[in-house]
C-alpha cells in the first residue's frame, strides 16, 4: 500500500560476536535510507564501539555507546572484565572520547536495586526482562539502551534512532526504534523495524558454550 515500507531484514543462524560487522553495515545502510543520525551502541569492553567507530566514520552519524558498569564477566579463559571505565580500557574510552562518541553509564532500567533481593524474583522489571528475553538477549538489550541513553539526555524522547545490541558478546541485534524516558517505556517506546536479529536465542549459560553461540573471545583476553 502507498506509504508502506519494505526493507531487508537479517537473520542470523548464530547469537553473538560473529555477527558484529554485519550488524553494524546493516544499520550504517538504514541510517542512508531513513536519514537517521544517531546509533546507540551497547558495549561492554569497547570492542564493538570501536568497530562501530570505523564503520560509521565520516557518515555525520552521530555514536552514543552505552556501557556497562565497572564489573566481570565469565569467559572461557577466566574473567573478562567488562564496563569501559574500567582501567583497562582507558586507552579505548580516550579513543573513543576523541573521536566524539559519547559514553553513557547508568542503572539498567530493568535491573534496578530491586533486584538484587534476589536476581530471578518476579519483580516488575524482572518480568519485562524475562519477557523481551523471548525475542533474544540482543533484542532486550537494544531497547534497553536506548531507554539509558535517553535517561541520560543523549536522546531526545520521540526520536527515531538505530539501536544495536548483541548476546554475551559482541553485536547481533540492529533496531529502529522511538525513543523514551524509562519513565515513559510502556507509553511511549515503539521498536518500529527489524534490521537485524538471530533466528533463535541462547538458552543456556555460559552463553559461549552453547550450540547456538559463536564468536571469536580471544581478542577479548587481549589476543590478536
Amino acid at each position: 500500500m502507498e506509504g508502506d515500507i519494505e526493507s531487508e531484514v537479517i537473520y542470523f543462524q548464530y547469537c553473538g560476536e560473529i555477527n558484529t560487522e554485519r550488524v553494524l553495515l546493516a544499520a550504517k545502510s538504514r541510517c542512508e535510507e531513513r536519514g537517521i543520525k544517531k546509533v546507540v551502541i551497547a558495549s561492554e569492553t569497547g570492542r564493538s564501539a570501536v568497530k562501530a567507530l570505523e564503520i560509521f566514520r565520516d557518515t555525520g552519524v552521530k555514536l552514543i555507546v552505552v556501557t556497562h558498569y565497572p564489573s566481570k564477566t565469565w569467559g572461557p579463559r577466566g574473567d573478562i572484565p567488562i564496563g569501559l571505565r574500567r582501567k583497562e580500557y582507558a586507552e579505548t574510552l580516550r579513543k573513543l572520547e576523541e573521536n566524539g562518541v559519547r559514553i553513557v553509564q547508568g542503572t539498567r532500567p530493568f535491573a534496578p536495586p530491586s533486584r538484587c533481593i534476589n536476581w530471578d524474583y518476579p519483580t516488575p522489571e524482572a518480568i519485562i526482562d524475562k519477557t523481551l528475553e523471548v525475542f533474544g538477549a540482543g533484542t532486550k538489550i537494544a531497547i534497553e539502551v536506548v531507554l539509558m541513553a535517553t535517561d541520560a539526555g543523549e536522546v531526545e524522547p520521540g526520536e527515531e534512532v538505530i539501536s544495536c545490541a548483541g548476546t554475551y558478546k559482541g553485536l547481533d541485534t540492529a533496531l529502529v526504534v522511538r525513543a523514551s524516558h524509562s519513565g515513559g517505556f510502556f507509553e511511549e517506546f515503539e521498536v518500529r523495524e527489524i534490521i537485524a536479529k538471530p533466528i533463535r536465542r541462547v538458552r543456556k549459560l555460559p552463553e559461549y558454550k552453547y550450540e547456538g553461540w559463536k564468536g571469536d573471545l580471544g581478542k577479548y583476553y587481549g589476543i590478536q
